[in-house]
């Protein structure tokens, strides 16, 4: 099992744009990728520009298989200048 937090900077004024994509690749993601256990977005409590996106997936397969995704890519696309940067990615490894 492998997991991660991605973290999207939103432009200011864009906030809105990211947190709406964001809830609809959850959904897709959901919807569509088995092997994905957890893909959950929140956006900060003290800073509306910053999306923190949970995900967990069975396995680092799985992972690879999320980014090649058509809609990983398209969510990719929509938000590319709405943004700061690219995503910050944090990879965690479960405990126990």
């Amino acid at each position: 099992m492998i997991g991660l937090v991605a973290v999207l900077k939103a432009k200011p004024g864009m906030e809105e744009k990211v947190a709406q994509a964001a809830v609809k690749m959850a959904e897709m993601v959901r919807k569509k990728e088995k092997e994905c256990l957890l893909y959950d977005p929140f956006v900060a409590a003290e800073d509306p520009t910053v999306i923190y996106i949970l995900e967990k997936y069975t396995g680092a397969g799985a992972l690879d298989e999320h980014r090649k995704m058509p809609h990983y890519l398209e969510f990719r696309e929509a938000i590319e200048d709405a943004v700061t940067g690219p995503p910050r990615v944090t990879l965690l490894n479960v405990l126990g």
